[in-house]
């Protein structure tokens, strides 16, 4: 049984003059857990407990499986957290100007610096961590930061490590390093606890997750015990929580204008696809599984514009349009196009998050002046969705997979008539795709149908609706 370091039982926690509780926290040696919660003021509020600067109100606490008295409560954890706990987020705590060694061993960095350069050495090598020792704080990279951050916990024996807000600044590979340096730190009896949102947590490296909705726990639970669907159920208010239970209910208030088949391709002939016919009601997340790149280019190119097709029809809005239809209504912004294809072009490098997300709504509405009216609206829900993100940050600082994110969240705000994926290759493949799956159905609920187009990698979720199959230039639909 692993020795517990660190609990609190029935515990509430004040910030100024607002009060949370109760709150169940459990932290064992060699453990790797999450506390989850989709509230940006909780979690802020958790990171500055253990950084001491939220008092105690009431509740057990308990340190290395021993109670601390009630009347030496909030003098005593202070000190025991201070002693044995590190906490890093989003934020780094570094010092720009001074190198990798010296931020290891702050604050005794001037103090035996031969040794501590060795100390440093041997630490990079058995946590596999490849960067150069003379370098300074302000070179690296922010997954490297993250590392120097935990090797400074490490050195300062702090037994207890809160990482908060991380795992959506990061690239996939540096995700699967950090996993690697976490499991190596269980292995030595450190205890690692993530704080952060349901959409930025792969509940496979944890062995125990804590659910937090509310400003209360809602529950432990182990890795086992619970699935991510019943997570999301915990943390959402109106309780919506597998795939299937939210695609069940789309709300028909957002069903207005036209009600039946959005797009209809009827006959279509364009290179060596033949007679290609589908439809797209309101609503409806269909996939073309394309089982050869010829085919799926050639889909691609009649969707985009960029073929002419021999024969065949289009069906807009229930009316025949021209076979241009759909390059028209991308060009105006009434059909969304996200193309992971070109992730370079996804948005716009040199504006920042909140322009890119704003400028959809600017072309659909053609008037620029409208940015102000949607920019809080905007910040709201990408808060929401990826806390802790600055908004006026520039898109080219961003990692892949928030680029990702913020594509589909652009046309959510805006809404169009039609959503158009093109997958050629896998994405977030060693992630579970909850978070895309979210928000296509977030689309699908307000009555804007959604086309996954993929090449030879099938769209692996259980929100696929309608599937079709193309294989040699001819389309048949899934039974």
């Amino acid at each position: 049984m692993k020795k517990e370091i660190f609990r609190m039982h029935n515990g509430f926690i004040r910030q100024g003059r607002i009060l949370k509780g109760p709150f169940f926290l459990h932290f064992c040696k060699g453990e790797i857990s999450g506390i989850i919660t989709d509230d940006s003021f909780e979690k802020e509020m958790l990171i500055q407990f253990f950084r001491c600067k939220n008092s105690l109100v009431s509740g057990d606490f308990y340190y290395n499986e021993q109670r601390i008295a009630a009347e030496d409560r909030n003098n005593s954890y202070r000190k025991l957290i201070s002693e044995t706990t590190s906490v890093i987020s989003g934020n780094s705590q570094l010092f720009e100007s001074l190198t990798i060694v010296d931020n290891i061993f702050i604050p005794s960095f001037f103090i035996k610096r031969r040794k501590h350069k060795k100390v440093a050495a041997r630490l990079m090598e058995f946590f596999d961590i490849d960067i150069p020792l003379h370098m300074r704080v302000r070179d690296l990279t922010t997954f490297q930061r993250l590392q120097i951050e935990i090797l400074h916990a490490v050195a300062c024996h702090h037994k207890l490590i809160i990482v908060s807000d991380i795992n959506g600044m990061l690239r996939s590979k540096e995700r699967n390093k950090l996993r690697q340096l976490y499991e190596r730190l269980a292995q030595i009896g450190y205890a690692i606890c993530q704080i952060e949102s349901l959409n930025n947590i792969s509940l496979n490296t944890l062995d125990r997750v804590q659910v937090i909705e509310k400003g209360r726990g809602v529950g432990s639970y182990s890795r086992t015990e619970i699935e991510y669907s019943e997570i999301a159920r915990l943390i959402n208010a109106d309780g919506e929580s597998s795939q299937s239970e939210l695609l069940q209910k789309k709300d028909a208030r957002f069903f207005d204008g036209f009600k039946g088949t959005v797009l209809e391709a009827k006959d279509i002939c364009c290179g060596h696809l033949r007679q290609f016919s589908m439809k797209l009601s309101k609503g409806e997340i269909a996939e073309i599984n394309c089982r050869s790149g010829r085919d799926y280019i050639e889909i691609k190119n009649v969707f985009t514009g960029r073929a002419n097709p021999v024969s065949g029809k289009f069906i807009y809005e229930g009316r025949v349009r021209n076979l241009n239809v759909l390059s028209r209504a991308i060009a105006k912004g009434e059909i969304g196009c996200v193309d992971f294809a070109d992730l370079d072009n996804l948005l716009f490098e040199n504006l920042s998050i909140v322009e890119n997300i704003c400028y959809p709504l600017c072309l659909k509405n053609t008037g620029f002046f409208l940015h102000k009216k949607y920019r809080k609206l905007a910040e709201d829900y990408v808060k929401k969705l990826m806390p802790g993100l600055n908004l006026e940050k520039r898109v080219k600082s961003l990692t892949q997979e928030q680029i990702m994110q913020l594509a589909f969240c652009k046309w959510i705000l805006c809404k169009p008539k039609l959503l158009i994926i093109f997958i050629s290759s896998p994405f977030l493949k060693d992630e579970p795709d909850h978070v895309a799956d979210r928000l296509i159905i977030e689309l699908s609920r307000y009555g804007v149908p959604v086309l996954i187009l993929s090449e030879r990698y099938k769209f692996e979720s259980k929100i696929i609706e309608t599937e079709y199959v193309v294989h040699d230039g001819v389309i048949a639909k899934k039974q």
